[in-house]
């Protein structure tokens, strides 16, 4: 009995430190990174793959006009986004519902 128990416990140690192995390496082996920067007038951000600048973009996406974002943090969430999408290999594009659902400020006047 004490064999069947120690082999349990073995057993389920094992599954817990591979588990925690992949979650560890799954979690911050992204090769895309984000940097927000300032401006004329506002914020936009970059995406770099491998260090290599894959995406510019100096204007809220999604809209017609060419309005930079109000706030780091704005800008923050849109890269992230299209981070997400680009790890899931999905089209990196940002919709007008997803401006809304993050609460995008799309008039920094108001």
């Amino acid at each position: 009995m004490k064999n069947i128990l120690k082999f349990v416990f073995g057993f389920g140690l094992i599954i817990l430190i591979v588990a925690i192995f992949f979650q560890t390496n799954k979690s911050s082996s992204s090769i895309f990174n984000s940097k927000v920067y300032k401006t004329n007038s506002g914020y936009g951000y970059e995406i770099t793959m491998n260090d290599k600048l894959l995406i510019k973009q100096d204007y809220i996406p999604a809209i017609s006009e060419n309005i930079s974002f109000c706030n780091e943090d704005d800008a923050n969430k849109i890269a992230d986004i299209v981070i997400s999408k680009l790890e899931e290999k999905v089209a990196p594009t940002i919709t007008l519902e997803e401006l809304k659902e993050n609460k995008i400020i799309l008039n920094c006047l108001n």
